[in-house]
């Protein structure tokens, strides 16, 4: 039989540490590290649990947003080949197209990065001072698996 869970309104510094962590897994450790937390602590800290299954399903829609970002450029660039490939033979010169369209894939890949690990750093700082802060879409759903129905604040 497990442990009852945790029912401590303020949770102690070791849970704020883990969740913390668990946050900023998508620096070091990727996706393992927050599937570790609520492993171990899934019977033990509800806030812990909150905090480790937002971080594994905001880790999937980082990898989801990579991937897809990944797949579009090599649609573009197998487009931008054919397109290249059709002007040089009709003696013009498409290479300014293709250095903006492959800038703006880039500019939007690092921006997509950086706005991921930037929210990462943010609820990752909010969860070490005890907040139920959430992540847009899934939070919710999170929420009312850990806690059961009711609002989070």
């Amino acid at each position: 039989m497990s442990e009852p869970l945790n029912q401590t309104p303020e949770p102690s510094s070791e849970e704020r540490i883990l969740a913390l962590f668990s946050h900023l897994s998508i620096f070091m450790g990727g996706i393992v590290l927050p599937i570790i937390f609520w492993a171990i602590n899934r019977d033990k800290s509800r806030f812990v649990r909150y905090h480790a299954m937002q971080a594994v399903f905001f880790h999937i829609a980082f990898i989801v947003l990579i991937i897809a970002l990944v797949i579009i450029m090599v649609v573009i660039s197998i487009g931008m080949g054919i397109i290249s490939a059709g002007t040089f033979a009709a003696g013009k010169n498409g290479s300014a197209f293709i250095f903006i369209a492959i800038f703006a894939f880039y500019a939007l890949f690092f921006l997509a990065m950086f706005a991921f690990m930037g929210y990462g750093i943010f609820v990752g700082v909010k969860s070490y001072k005890g907040e139920l802060t959430r992540y847009p879409i899934i939070g919710k759903l999170v929420y009312e698996k850990v806690y059961g129905a009711g609002k989070v604040t």
